[in-house]
């Protein structure tokens, strides 16, 4: 069977989860010896970089306002290459306006969540979602949890419709932490959603966490977006924050040392941060938003992500007990082995095999 994955995500990605699970697959293929090949002329992921000379492509740096022209090149070629290879599957790795040029293909599409529908007014990509799903042979699923929003807010078969369960490039480090025990850790994007104003709220409102623990902030945003003036806002000192960012190695070393590992989200598809903190011997509290309990087992503790209050309470319930973080860690790395690429691929690969 020849599988073709599709240029979309490599081209608007350096890093990131997509391109990281469609990276992940390729390489559990190639260990099976799959016929897979990845068309994408002109890109600038690094994740790429492991996969050898299954990627059609080169990567370059580019800026931001390129990226249409980029495309173009990339449909240009990628278009010849079909032509040329003939594959049986094309597994498109994003949302694309030609998906239905090709009708003799069986084309495969992923529905990584249900954020744009629920918090986004732009109806651009949400048309655009909505004709690649009908037009898709099969539709995979990071959990069940999105796979019902799917069919409730699109009303697809569930027939149609698949679920397999992603994982983390992080292997299990049982390393005892030393140090940032007085520090709880945020990760990733602060706007929207991901609601970082509200547990902003809920540490304001506990004399005994601004007493006693700092926030480290992960991610690449600059200050002035959704920080500084959310701290400001609250009134909190600004020496109990931290701003940092760098590589996948600098968070491993954030997980291993913080105290615990907050998670406010409104809303997660899957959730890598949670198989990322488990993995890494870092206690987390998380909100119960979309799929996040379906991942996290019940051996985790969940808040309500719309209550500061609730998520203050959970907080201090568990961040000062040893007891009770020494068993999250423990139940963490448990949890995490249920999740694995070579497993997801496997999966994947079976969904391939049903379509013919």
């Amino acid at each position: 069977m020849k599988l073709l994955f599709s240029y979309d995500i490599f081209y608007l990605q350096k890093y990131g989860g997509i391109s990281s699970y469609f990276s992940n697959l390729a390489k559990e293929f190639i260990i099976k010896k799959r016929n897979i090949n990845i068309s994408c002329k002109l890109h600038k992921n690094y994740n790429l970089k492991i996969l050898g000379d299954i990627v059609d492509g080169y990567k370059i740096n580019y800026p931001y306002i390129l990226n249409n022209i980029i495309q173009k090149v990339n449909n240009f070629y990628f278009e010849k290459y079909i032509k040329i290879t003939k594959p049986k599957i094309i597994h498109y790795t994003y949302f694309n306006n030609n998906f239905n040029r090709y009708k003799n293909i069986n084309k495969i599409i992923n529905c990584w969540d249900l954020t744009h529908e629920k918090f986004n007014e732009n109806s651009t990509i949400r048309n655009l979602k909505k004709k690649n799903f009908t037009e898709a042979k099969k539709i995979i699923c990071p959990s069940y949890k999105v796979k019902k929003d799917l069919m409730n807010y699109y009303d697809i078969d569930s027939n149609k419709i698949a679920v397999t369960y992603f994982s983390s490039d992080y292997q299990i480090e049982e390393e005892k932490k030393k140090i940032l025990q007085d520090y709880i850790l945020y990760v990733g994007s602060r706007s929207d959603y991901k609601n970082f104003e509200k547990f902003v709220e809920a540490f304001s409102k506990s004399k005994r966490l601004k007493r006693d623990f700092k926030i480290l902030i992960f991610g690449g945003e600059k200050h002035n977006i959704c920080g500084l003036n959310v701290l400001e806002k609250y009134k909190i000192n600004l020496n109990r924050f931290k701003f940092v960012s760098g590589s996948n190695e600098d968070l491993k070393f954030y997980y291993k040392n913080v105290r615990l590992f907050i998670y406010p989200s409104l809303y997660e598809g899957f959730g890598i941060p949670l198989i990322e903190s488990m993995r890494m011997g870092c206690p987390i509290i998380s909100s119960n938003g979309g799929a996040l309990e379906e991942i996290g087992g019940n051996g985790l503790v969940y808040f309500d992500p719309l209550s500061a209050e609730d998520i203050k309470n959970k907080i201090e319930d568990n961040i000062y007990d040893d007891y009770k973080l020494k068993n999250k860690i423990i139940y963490g790395f448990k949890r995490s082995k249920k999740y694995s690429w070579k497993k997801c691929a496997t999966e994947t690969y079976r969904i391939y095999n049903s379509l013919f």
